[in-house]
């Protein structure tokens, strides 16, 4: 192959190259190497109008909890069960470590999808087990007061072998429903990405 053509291709392979990872990186938020989409947000962003439902519960430790309370300051929402033994610690550890890379003071409020086996004993584990004492509060409740709060978020409760929704979404200090994560989808630096944008 002559060598103005070999030089040629060679350039044409190396533009092609910078093109594809000029692209790549267009992609990326500021948290290095964060995927976002068109919107700005690394998770998924939730309708337009979703507002956070308000509520009445008890916490782990027989607390009140209201949602009114939150409002003024974003709030992490998930949902979980205190015996489970994968998807949800796995999921929780997931949050502390999005909340530890960020400093941010946001709280997380866990929902119970089990509530015929989630005492507030079992909560209190729970949140010992993954170092969130403190941090996150275990909201607790009959089926008939947790429903809402499934509905309003879009979560199937856990039955027997089926599992439940396992998602995390952030609420905004107006109390609007703004990204979610799938579980598949959660890293604690998506979640950090999206809890700086919505506290900065």
């Amino acid at each position: 192959m002559p060598t103005r053509l070999a030089y040629a291709l060679l350039t044409l392979t190396l533009c092609a190259v910078a093109a594809v990872a000029g692209v790549f990186i267009a992609t990326r938020g500021e948290g290095g190497g964060v995927a976002v989409g068109t919107t700005g947000w690394a998770g998924f962003v939730r309708p337009p109008g979703a507002m956070a439902p308000d509520f009445r519960l008890r916490d782990q430790d027989g607390e009140p909890v209201t949602m009114a309370e939150y409002r003024g300051r974003p709030v992490a929402m998930t949902f979980v069960y205190s015996t489970c033994e994968d998807t949800c610690p796995a999921l929780v550890d997931q949050v502390r470590g999005a909340l530890d890379d960020t400093g941010a003071d946001v709280p997380l409020l866990a929902v119970s999808v089990d509530p015929a086996n989630d005492t507030p004993a079992r909560a209190r584990r729970f949140l010992n087990e993954r170092r969130m004492t403190g941090r996150a509060r275990f909201l607790l409740g009959d089926e008939r007061a947790l429903r809402p709060l499934w509905n309003g978020y879009g979560v199937v409760p856990q039955r027997g072998a089926l599992d439940h929704s396992a998602t995390v979404v952030l609420v905004d200090g107006q109390g609007r429903q703004r990204v979610g994560f799938p579980y598949d989808q959660l890293t604690p630096d998506a979640l950090a990405h999206d809890i700086r944008r919505l506290t900065g």
